[in-house]
């Protein structure tokens, strides 16, 4: 049997060439970039030329970059780095998100706000997840004006695919004078971004959702924004982050970004492409599903279904996944990030969706590497999995 990898929002393969590309610096060129030896200076170089080509990409200056180990170490940076930051100032303080938002956003404002007693708001949605812009608009409107505000909104949700208006919710946001931080982990590669034209003062980035190795995320951070740093020790980052860099990693993530960046277009046409196929499969195996989220204004390659199941109270999502699993498909209930878990997706929750039909709830997700002849067998191994509940 041949297993079918559909959960590439969880992680993606590393691209061959990504991957033999940095293979010489783990053996050949392994200096301590912090070194001032012509061993460490060379991977210094290396370190810098990443930094530059992530910049480029991304319209940031290279001094705005900053290397960090995953999507949600940089989340992290960004939200209680700016928190640190206004502690030290001793400016009030207060931050607006969305319950939508990944667990590395939701928990961070948790502990900022238990640790600082800093408030929270959240951003209302309606149940296709769709952001209120009048509601940003309220939350910014009240409070203290002398309190410091940091929005943190996804540029797209990991689970359903939904594309935010970053653009439009940053043009709000400063005509109050907020700070602006996006979670872009899932568009970095996928759709165009340019930190200067959305309008962010923050970004987050992780290679692995893009065919770079695990291990390595970045943060673009506006020069002048204040935030201090999590990690201290050496003066490395420019002092924003101690450690010594992984610049084999770095120089990864700057290769598959651009790659990837590079052919979106063709890329994000065959996801889509793939995801109808999969769709059309399953209608004809008679499977009855509704799609959450926007489709309409969503990333092509994350699909969220809710199977129409009759029993739905004995079937449970990891029921599902382990079955699904066993037929040699991989898919997911949710951000990887909390599976293995036993609650629901609370992204699904907050949309209303009952617990059960969060249960009976899967993300299906492409990539440039899956076959339509893939996601046809996918579909009808699903269907099989599906029908003995039907």
């Amino acid at each position: 049997m041949t297993r079918i990898y559909l959960d590439n929002a969880a992680t993606t393969a590393i691209e061959p060439e990504v991957w033999a590309q940095v293979q010489p610096y783990f053996t050949e060129h392994f200096g301590n970039a912090a070194s001032i030896h012509s061993f460490g200076q060379f991977t210094k170089n290396i370190l810098e030329e990443a930094r530059e080509r992530v910049a480029t990409v991304l319209g940031a200056s290279p001094a705005e970059i900053f290397f960090t180990s995953s999507g949600t170490e940089a989340n992290n940076f960004a939200l209680k780095g700016f928190a640190f930051a206004m502690m030290r100032a001793k400016k009030p303080f207060r931050f607006i998100s969305s319950r939508l938002e990944h667990k590395a956003v939701l928990e961070s404002l948790a502990w900022i706000e238990s640790v600082f007693d800093a408030p929270v708001h959240f951003v209302e949605h309606d149940a296709r997840g769709i952001l209120d812009l009048d509601s940003l608009k309220k939350l910014l409107c009240s409070g203290d004006k002398e309190m410091a505000t940091l929005v943190s909104i996804m540029h797209a949700n990991n689970e359903l695919g939904n594309i935010n208006p970053l653009e439009e919710m940053a043009q709000i946001a400063k005509q109050y004078g907020a700070f602006v931080h996006s979670d872009a982990v899932q568009t970095a590669a996928k759709l165009p971004i340019h930190v200067e034209k959305l309008g962010v003062d923050m970004l987050s980035i992780s290679g692995h959702k893009f065919h770079a190795p695990k291990g390595i995320g970045a943060i673009y951070v506006r020069k002048g924004v204040p935030i201090e740093p999590l990690l201290h020790g050496g003066s490395h980052e420019r002092n924003r982050r101690a450690g010594t860099e992984n610049y084999a990693f770095a120089l990864a993530l700057a290769e598959a970004l651009q790659r990837a960046t590079s052919s979106a277009a063709q890329t994000m046409a065959h996801v889509e492409a793939l995801r109808e196929r999969f769709l059309s499969q399953l209608e004809r195996e008679g499977i009855a599903f509704e799609i959450n989220g926007q489709p309409d204004a969503a990333l092509p390659h994350i699909l969220n279904l809710t199977f129409k199941i009759k029993v739905a109270s004995k079937v449970a999502a990891d029921v599902l996944l382990l079955a699904f699993d066993a037929c040699g498909i991989a898919v997911s209930s949710g951000s990887a990030c909390t599976s293995g878990t036993e609650k629901p997706s609370h992204v699904l929750l907050a949309l209303g969706k009952t617990e059960q039909e969060a249960r009976t709830s899967i993300r299906v997700s492409f990539s440039k590497f899956n076959t339509m002849q893939e996601v046809e067998q996918a579909a009808q191994r699903m269907a099989s999995v599906l029908k003995r509940w039907l």
